[in-house]
């Protein structure tokens, strides 16, 4: 029984219109989409104190109350979704473009250099993560280029592995031998054979690291070493609000905290359904 390309190709539009209208997709899209038409949605300033209106609770004027500075949280919420995933996105990339190459080139030559690169992973794991960023921080000092090339370290030794592991069985496969004996380097094999062919679990594994990198950025800043007030952070704008919420002015921590939840939660839901997509 054979099935036409016709309903092949419809089978395929089902799957993909079923990812993109998961919950976690549209979450997804809502919190780009609110990022981006932040200057539209609030006519306040983000990095502006205003002394006068510190504290105020939710209201129609402020719809998620302000903070201790006078910045509207609201405003602050949705200019942090912009830093946050811009960080998180770069970071992460950042860690394919040097991890996945490498991986694939350990994965393919074996040897002496996959066992350098791969004793050099496991000290870069080994390794406290937040001491680590904090040494850096100390010495370089914190911005938001060392938090992207320190999140972007992090990441590095994930990709290598993952795509050496797959590339692994690829190196005896039948169109690497064919490619080897018509006189392709070892470098034209890597990019152009082993490389493509490990796309799907780096496909699948990137709005995973995003959410991890998101956790990240918001514990850094919360303590102090990522992103600095008065820019709009998630972890800095909790750290803010924190002190106050004994004294119930609870909506400074809590709506900065959902957003970092909501943004990590949705991720990791979509790295799901994205891994059972590229799986089934």
């Amino acid at each position: 029984m054979t099935i036409s390309s016709s309903s092949a190709g419809h089978f395929r539009w089902q799957r993909v219109r079923s990812l993109l209208i998961s919950p976690s997709a549209i979450v997804l899209a809502v919190l780009i989409g609110s990022a981006l038409l932040a200057p539209v949605l609030t006519p306040y300033d983000p990095i502006t104190p205003f002394p006068g209106s510190r504290l105020q609770s939710p209201s129609a004027a402020h719809w998620f109350g302000t903070d201790p500075l006078g910045m509207d949280v609201f405003t602050r919420v949705l200019y942090a979704t912009r830093i946050d995933l811009s960080v998180a996105v770069a970071s992460v990339v950042l860690g394919i473009l040097v991890g996945a190459p490498l991986g694939a080139l350990a994965g393919y030559t074996r040897g002496w250099m996959d066992g350098v690169l791969m004793r050099l992973t496991e000290i870069m794991q080994a390794f406290p993560q937040i001491l680590f960023a904090m040494t850096v921080f100390a010495a370089v000092g914190s911005s938001v280029q060392n938090l992207v090339l320190v999140l972007g370290f992090f990441n590095v030794p994930v990709y290598l592995r993952m795509v050496r592991s797959s590339a692994l069985p690829l190196r005896e496969s039948e169109f690497v031998l064919a490619a080897r004996c018509s006189g392709h380097s070892t470098l034209s094999l890597v990019i152009k054979h082993i490389l493509p062919n490990t796309l799907v679990p780096i496909f699948s594994q990137f709005s995973l690291s995003i959410a991890y990198a998101i956790q990240m950025i918001a514990g850094l800043s919360f303590i102090g070493l990522g992103v600095q007030v008065p820019e709009a952070e998630w972890g800095s704008m909790i750290n803010l609000g924190a002190g106050y919420v004994i004294f119930g002015k609870w909506w400074p921590a809590f709506f900065p905290g959902m957003a970092a939840f909501v943004a990590s939660y949705a991720l990791n839901g979509f790295g799901r359904r994205l891994k059972g997509f590229w799986v089934a």
